[in-house]
């Protein structure tokens, strides 16, 4: 029995859970930013250009700040990241001028590149071959747990009063801190195996490779998706769900009790099974498949907003497909983490994780920008179906080659 629980699983768990907490703690700081941004910024149109300038900082930062992880390692990256956040996070707090705002945004867009792209270098360096669907499966889950609880923990501080807005400023600058302090006492670095990195090569690998062409353009329309939802909120959530539900209230009114929380930390529990379990049919079944299913799911998620939003179909029918193709958009994340991790060359593992973040970062630069202009040019249903319909075609062009590519290898 004791050899049982000093065994090798055991050895890699103890690896592999720091950094995960280190991830959700990072997220669960910098929700609380995007949460309160909506309750200092007023107009649409200067909410989606101070929400992009994260993205646009982390998209320019990305690329190189993988290289710097691939010549000195990740541990101290991630860990100076989190504490200059907590920083950031205060000094939010100082101004609301929207120059300011943007500009405080776009340093802590530059933190998150590098915790994200030294977080996902460290996981690929740690994870075995074999179960590297499963760990970017666990990376997605602390991802998600960590934006939705900061989400609902700065819902719940503000409790609907736009006097408490800057609020949640302080409590992310702690969890920052405490990240930060944790990763730099418990966290373990990889061995930087060569100090001559070649940028050049390592860029033509992943830039020539099929896998990277194909996946980084869908996550660019996820992302969209992603960063249309948190600037826009409250505008998405009223138009969707009728006023009179409590969901409505709970979001709009930003009332929530005791009983909802708890359905949400359920909910992330359940999340991180299926996280977990979905990574895990990459390495039995091939991470092509089930990415080429999580690609198919996007555009299904996106088809079902369009006819939410522009020809009004009742969310109750809509519920269904929701959940189905929820489930497939689910498996996506960490099968094509661990297939981009699967053609990262090994010595250009940050610089993959790199490229990855500007797709990340271009997303969410374009959602809120274009969503912000469209909303004020055609209204919240038909600007953001527009937008949708565009991310469907984005999908559909990188799609097609992937499918004949698969078929050919059937």
């Amino acid at each position: 029995m004791i050899s049982r629980f000093s065994s090798p699983a055991i050895a890699y768990l103890a690896r592999m859970l720091p950094l995960f907490i280190a991830v959700f703690l990072m997220r669960f700081a910098f929700s609380f930013t995007i949460v309160s941004l909506q309750y200092i910024v007023g107009p649409a149109s200067s909410l989606g250009i101070i929400s992009s300038a994260y993205p646009i900082m982390e998209m320019i930062s990305g690329f190189f700040i993988g290289i710097f992880a691939d010549k000195i390692g990740r541990k101290w990256i991630i860990s100076i990241g989190l504490l200059v956040s907590a920083v950031v996070s205060l000094a939010f707090t100082f101004y609301s001028n929207p120059v300011y705002l943007a500009i405080i945004h776009g340093l802590q867009g530059i933190c998150a590149s590098a915790i994200v792209v030294c977080s996902l270098a460290l996981v690929t360096d740690l994870a075995k071959t074999t179960t590297r669907g499963r760990d970017m499966g666990a990376y997605d889950f602390f991802t998600i747990a960590g934006y939705g609880l900061g989400f609902f923990a700065a819902l719940i501080i503000i409790d609907g009063n736009a006097s408490n807005a800057h609020l949640p400023f302080y409590y992310g600058a702690i969890a920052a801190v405490v990240g930060g302090a944790f990763s730099t006492l418990v966290l373990r670095d990889t061995s930087v195996r060569s100090k001559t990195v070649s940028i050049r090569e390592n860029f033509r690998l992943i830039t020539e490779n099929r896998s990277t062409q194909t996946l980084l353009p869908t996550w660019f329309v996820l992302m969209t998706i992603v960063g249309v939802f948190l600037t826009f909120t409250t505008r998405i959530t009223a138009l969707l769900l009728p006023k009179e539900t409590f969901a409505t209230r709970a979001v709009t009114n930003v009332k929530l009790d005791a009983v909802l929380l708890a359905l949400a930390i359920v909910g992330l529990i359940l999340l991180g099974f299926s996280q977990t379990s979905l990574g895990s049919l990459s390495d039995r079944f091939g991470r092509a498949r089930i990415s080429l299913i999580g690609q198919v799911s996007l555009m299904g998620i996106l088809a079902v907003l369009i006819a939410l939003l522009s020809f009004h179909l009742k969310l109750i029918y809509a519920l269904p497909f929701v959940a189905l193709f929820g489930a497939g958009l689910l498996a996506f994340t960490p099968s094509a983490l661990a297939e981009l991790a699967d053609a990262a060359p090994e010595s250009g593992r940050g610089s993959t994780m790199g490229i990855y973040s500007v797709a990340v970062g271009a997303g969410t630069i374009f959602g809120p920008l274009a969503g912000g202009i469209l909303i004020s040019g055609y209204g919240v249903a038909d600007g953001l179906s527009i937008l949708f319909g565009f991310g469907i075609l984005i999908v559909l062009v990188f799609l097609i080659p992937r499918v004949f590519q698969f078929s050919r290898n059937m």
